[in-house]
């Protein structure tokens, strides 16, 4: 429960830094005729910085601001109200949430994996032993280092995901959110940076989030099958993330303009480098 509350919080907090920095750009917005403020779900800010970089290179007039991960759930708020102008989901929006003043598309899919640091020795884990992992069950690595599965917030998209993979995960993973002094993080970065630090570290994240930020971080072979975007497409590694691209129904031209250069060549090549494949 104490986990719950302190990421509603630490959601809170990351969702009022946006609103702060969209207001100080609106007030510095004389000077720039037009601007683009991107936030969201953690794994897909990454591969978007790219994409934003490439795009001010062809149109220098247009100021983008990709914003630190304030989740989907902030995105989604955060657009109908104005702070952002390009919400980043990793889900679809609900009826609820269509009614504020949002329409989303998605734009990319990412395999969801279970990564380690580089340096630790493991390569491949069946669902099973990653069942074991979370129920304690299965507690080194065979070079002996304790693992520390790193816990998200129960009822987010990618705990939920987990849970969805076994009825073995749902029931282990929930046991494990109990347990005090489990590793945890609020953010997919956080979780990124306690998995590169903490030694026996294991989390989920996305193939995208390892590749655009360039982390240490290895995604491992699953029940056989390598996570790479290619076998993602194809079926054959069935554990994915799909990312949507929220705006309001009327958005700017610079956001127009963004989301064609996204669909272009171009942009879906930075994208699929990045460890994306478009659906």
């Amino acid at each position: 429960m104490w986990q719950q509350v302190a990421s509603v919080f630490h959601r809170g907090r990351l969702l009022a830094f946006a609103l702060a920095s969209a207001a100080m750009l609106c007030a510095g917005g004389a000077a720039a005729a037009e601007q683009i403020r991107i936030g969201g779900t953690g794994n897909a800010l990454g591969a978007m910085r790219l994409v934003a970089d490439a795009f001010r290179k062809q149109n220098p007039a247009i100021q983008v601001t990709v914003l630190p991960s304030v989740g989907t759930s902030g995105a989604i708020k955060a657009v109908p109200r104005g702070a952002l102008d390009i919400g980043l989901s990793a889900r679809p929006l609900t009826a609820e949430e269509l009614k504020l003043g949002s329409t989303a598309f998605e734009y990319a899919r990412s395999p969801l994996v279970f990564a380690v640091a580089t340096k630790t020795g493991v390569r491949a884990l069946t669902l099973d032993q990653v069942a074991d992992i979370y129920s304690g069950k299965l507690a080194n690595f065979p070079d002996g280092t304790q693992i520390r599965p790193v816990l998200r917030p129960i009822g987010e998209d990618i705990t939920r995901q987990i849970k969805q993979m076994s009825p073995a995960l749902d029931k282990a993973l929930s046991a494990a959110e109990l347990r005090p002094g489990m590793p945890f993080a609020a953010t997919d970065q956080e979780a990124a940076d306690k998995t590169e630090s903490v030694p026996g570290a294991l989390s989920a994240t996305t193939l995208s989030l390892i590749l655009s930020e360039n982390r240490p971080l290895r995604a491992l072979t699953l029940n056989g099958v390598e996570p790479t975007a290619a076998n993602s497409a194809s079926g054959k590694y069935p554990h994915l993330k799909g990312f949507f691209l929220v705006t309001r129904p009327d958005p700017s031209a610079a956001v127009k303009s963004f989301i064609a250069f996204m669909r272009s060549p171009p942009g879906r090549d930075i994208l699929m480098r990045s460890g994306n494949w478009i659906p």
